[in-house]
């Protein structure tokens, strides 16, 4: 069974309590480039994000270099490859601007690498929720799980969770995900979050590819407790994804929708707020006769003031066959008239 929470440190709790945790997935969008790298988590911080996430892996260890097919993908992730060197720098930054740094490792010796980190959590990329190689050198870490979700069916979700509790797994964050860059509002489905709820104890998560912040304040409403988002420092920097990634303005859009979000959402009960109850005496009614002599319900509901005067409830209680003196004005009606 998966725990409710995953919890970071002492002051960081993930769960459906507590305020939602903003990843900001820079992923590749470091360009390779320290000062790029460094830049990007500076403002992934100033910018409201709780985290950065980076992507580790040894391009030689998950995509073939000998298959033509693949050719474009390999030199695409040749060229962004991080060294270990780049990794602690990365981190110590993320540390000093005070939010959390971790990874997604892409094949099993980057796990390692990651751990030597003493990362405080892995993420398992959509792609490889069908890698029984990758769930299990990660399952055996025992860190928890950020796991993605998209192009994939409810059966594969539903294998992989089984798969991941067989192995004692206990932390983990099951996270929706459309992969498509960027998602159509029409794709977004977010009700898949609802349906998660039957399958995992723990934490819900939105990875979020659409564009604007909409899509995330709504997942938030419907208990996601975690909101990644990819982010660039610049949208016309060279590479990849920088185009289709939150620019440090859009990601503080984004940070407040989900901060209102969440205190929007509330408890899943009725809540009276005490400063509804000035509305009493204006908004309800209590029981009035007029000057014919006709029981009416009518504002201003009297009956907050004084408890002798009926609410306009206790109508159905009245026996209106019983005559009430008739006045020359609009009147409250008391308890000892009926």
């Amino acid at each position: 069974m998966f725990q409710e929470l995953i919890e970071i440190h002492e002051d960081l709790i993930i769960s459906k309590e507590d305020p939602p945790f903003l990843v900001a997935e820079i992923g590749l969008n470091h360009n390779n480039d320290l000062e790029i790298g460094k830049k990007t988590i500076e403002a992934a911080a100033k910018s409201g994000a709780q985290a950065v996430k980076f992507q580790t892996y040894r391009t030689d260890h998950f995509i073939s270099p000998d298959e033509p097919k693949a050719k474009f993908l390999y030199d695409i992730f040749l060229k962004y490859e991080l060294n270990e060197k780049m990794h602690r720098e990365f981190q110590q930054t993320a540390k000093d601007n005070g939010i959390v740094f971790f990874s997604t490792p892409l094949d099993s010796i980057s796990v390692d690498l990651l751990i030597s980190l003493n990362v405080p959590i892995l993420k398992i990329a959509s792609g490889d929720l069908v890698n029984s190689e990758l769930l299990d050198k990660i399952a055996k870490t025992k860190l928890p799980i950020f796991l993605s979700t998209g192009a994939s069916s409810l059966s594969e979700v539903i294998r992989a969770l089984e798969f991941l509790k067989d192995r004692d797994v206990e932390s983990l964050c099951l996270m929706h995900c459309v992969s498509l860059y960027p998602a159509p509002s029409e794709t977004l489905n977010l009700n898949t979050i609802n349906l998660y709820k039957d399958f995992t104890e723990g934490p819900l998560g939105f990875s979020d590819h659409s564009k604007g912040d909409l899509a995330a304040g709504i997942a938030v409403s419907m208990d996601a407790s975690v909101i990644e988002k990819h982010f660039t420092l610049d949208k016309n920097l060279e590479g990849p994804d920088h185009g289709i990634s939150a620019d440090p303005n859009e990601l503080r859009r984004l940070s407040n929708t989900i901060k209102e979000a969440y205190l929007m959402k509330g408890s899943r009960k009725k809540i009276l707020h005490p400063k509804e109850e000035a509305s009493y005496l204006f908004g309800r009614r209590s029981l009035y006769k007029s000057p014919k002599g006709e029981i009416l319900s009518m504002r201003p509901n009297l009956s907050v003031e004084d408890k002798d005067i009926l609410e306009a409830w206790e109508y159905i209680h009245l026996d209106t066959d019983k005559k009430i003196k008739p006045t020359n004005k609009y009147s409250a009606i008391r308890r000892s008239e009926t």
